[in-house]
């Protein structure tokens, strides 16, 4: 008994710490962007398309750490294939963050000028 709740321990683990994302992912989804690096949604020429972007890169990392889970199952007792499933979780999620912060850079960059803007009633 004690054997088989150790290789559920870490697959457990897992499972739990991406429910956080995929909730991230949910709530950037539905127009929540100030989640993401403090967007603000009113200066975006597209929120609804920037929130799309967001939650399906989100949910792609949420995603990658839960297919990790199964991994380490798979790998309960062997350094080497820990080791292979650990190197791909951190690829993944570390290669979908940098995208993240890349996008989220781009759309700061696309702001509109709130001066410029035709809803504030200046110019």
């Amino acid at each position: 008994m004690d054997s088989s709740l150790n290789a559920l321990l870490l697959p457990a683990i897992m499972l739990v710490s991406g429910l956080p994302v995929l909730v991230a992912a949910v709530l950037v989804g539905r127009g929540h962007l100030h989640l993401i690096n403090g967007l603000d949604a009113s200066r975006l020429r597209d929120p609804a398309a920037a929130a799309a972007r967001f939650a399906r890169l989100l949910a792609l990392v949420a995603i990658a750490i839960f297919a990790s889970a199964p991994g380490f199952y798979w790998a309960h007792g062997d350094e080497s294939r820990t080791l292979v499933v650990a190197a791909l979780l951190l690829v993944a999620v570390n290669g979908l963050a940098v995208i993240l912060l890349m996008a989220a850079a781009k759309i700061k960059r696309e702001y509109r000028d709130p001066r410029a803007d035709d809803r504030t009633g200046r110019r």
